[in-house]
């Protein structure tokens, strides 16, 4: 009789490398490019096994989409309480998070182009919210913690809440997600001899909280 908990282990670690590996060229390759043959071979799968797991390519690639988010969300979890976590105020969790694009663009340049190259394919193919349901959780966790920072300036009064908070935080969080993405491709032309992008990040995150906090 086969022993259904080491199946499952089996699967999952199959899963996992589907996963990494198909992250790994969809970064490299770009989503509309890479096939999902070429992903099961780097993966030393066959074709048939890669289907019998993720059914379209679609598929897999929001699963990818959902276990990035994920996994860097521990990565936020940890550095929220390295720098004080809770006992921070409004103003300076909204550092604190404008920080992590920072944080990506500098670590991790490979999540930052997939997520432009993910937000493209969505958009063309058509996907339908229900089947970004997985996806959509995972970035509504982000999206909580943002309704945190809100209710805690609200109370403290350290950020300026001109705007409502659906229009407050999106608006930043997609200038920062914007600005980040594309230095991480290459699309914006860098100053005179200058490769890394890091300081036009932080201007622009001191421009946003110029603009946003209430001086003491």
């Amino acid at each position: 009789m086969r022993n259904l908990e080491k199946d499952e282990i089996e699967m999952a670690k199959k899963r996992a490398r589907m996963l990494a590996v198909g992250f790994r060229i969809f970064s490299e390759k770009t989503i509309e490019v890479a096939t999902i043959k070429e992903i099961a071979k780097a993966c030393g799968f066959g074709y048939k096994t890669m289907f019998r797991y993720f059914g379209t390519k679609t598929a897999l690639v929001i699963a990818i989409g959902a276990n990035i988010w994920k996994e860097y969300a521990v990565k936020v979890e940890e550095m929220y309480r390295a720098r004080g976590g809770d006992a921070m105020n409004g103003a300076e969790e909204l550092a604190f998070f404008l920080d992590c694009f920072i944080d990506l663009y500098q670590n991790h340049k490979d999540i930052l182009r997939f997520i432009r190259n993910f937000e493209t394919y969505i958009r063309h193919e058509n996907v339908s919210k229900e089947d970004l349901g997985a996806y959509n959780a995972v970035v509504d966790g982000f999206a909580r913690k943002f309704h945190a920072v809100y209710q805690k300036a609200e109370q403290d009064g350290t950020l300026k809440l001109g705007l409502p908070e659906t229009e407050f935080f999106p608006t930043i969080m997609y200038i920062m997600l914007s600005a980040s993405e594309k230095f991480a491709e290459g699309l914006v032309y860098p100053p005179e001899h200058e490769k890394d992008m890091t300081r036009e990040l932080e201007l622009l995150k001191n421009m946003i909280l110029r603009a946003y906090t209430n001086e003491k």
